[in-house]
């Protein structure tokens, strides 16, 4: 596939497996039962998520995505009872894609700042003043 292709692929498996919830539809695009378990204990987890993409940059086979994702925790997740909370998951993903599949995939998600909206770590507050070294009172 071309580049624009392979963007568009993503494009597509954003639209259909995480706006529209289809899980069925995701065998097409994963080959793996891991990733369809995690698509599936996510949803379960945030069945109203909505992913928006803020970029997409590609070269050869490979997708980088930044985007974020809005949802409320109304099922179990990470062995945690649902918590009601709505939360704005940001993450970078690269996609790898092979014979019209995404066949490895690498995030950075800020897993911290989830646990934290669903109020299951507490925040450390205030603000960081990088340049200083100092925590902001």
């Amino acid at each position: 596939m071309s580049i624009q292709e392979n963007k568009e692929f993503i494009r597509h498996y954003v639209e259909v497996v995480w706006n529209a919830h289809d899980l069925e539809k995701a065998r097409e695009f994963v080959p793996s039962e891991d990733s369809l378990e995690h698509v599936r204990q996510f949803l379960v987890a945030f069945p109203d998520v909505h992913v928006i993409i803020d970029d997409l940059i590609a070269e050869d086979d490979k997708v980088m995505a930044r985007i974020h994702a809005i949802a409320t925790n109304t099922g179990p997740f990470g062995g945690n009872p649902p918590t009601g909370r709505k939360v704005e998951i940001h993450s970078i993903r690269i996609f790898r894609i092979a014979d019209n599949k995404i066949v490895d995939t690498w995030a950075m998600q800020d897993r911290l700042g989830l646990m934290e909206q669903l109020g299951l770590v507490q925040s450390a507050g205030g603000k960081v003043n990088w340049a200083a070294g100092k925590k902001d009172e």
